[in-house]
């Protein structure tokens, strides 16, 4: 069995988040919820995964967020829930449209304690979507 070269080895690395997953009770209150309220576009699933779950794949930048629907999912009851963060081209015009397409926040929109502008929503199962206006962050931490 060959080893690989440790050179090679060190230097992979993760290069992105392929996609994220969140469970919903009613697959179509959620295609409402992330496809006409946020207005993301729903992507098409292999045939053999739509064949086996009830799901909508949508695309989130470079990224993919796979809904599924599991009727008996309860999400954690916690003001600091697990939750996915999302940045816009204009935060105050992509608010603005969710709101006018029916989106209710639970906070904002608005700064928060450290001045950044966000805003939070939740789909009708109670999954926690954050809407920022915060840059990425490249550098690594020092130290």
């Amino acid at each position: 069995m060959q080893h690989p070269d440790p050179v090679q080895e060190e230097h992979a690395q993760i290069i992105g988040c392929h996609h994220m997953a969140v469970c919903v009770h009613d697959i179509d209150e959620a295609r409402r919820f992330y496809g006409e309220i946020l207005s993301l576009t729903e992507l098409e699933r292999p045939p053999e995964i739509a064949a086996n779950f009830r799901s909508a794949w949508y695309r989130v930048g470079s990224s993919e967020l796979h809904v599924v629907e599991n009727t008996k999912f309860q999400p954690l009851d916690s003001p600091l829930s697990p939750h996915i963060a999302v940045g816009t081209s204009d935060f105050e015009a992509f608010t603005a449209q969710v709101a006018e397409r029916g989106g209710k926040f639970s906070f904002g929109p608005g700064a928060g304690p450290d001045g950044i502008l966000r805003a939070v929503i939740h789909d009708a199962t109670g999954n926690t979507i954050e809407i920022t206006a915060a840059p990425l962050r490249h550098e690594p931490m020092s130290g």
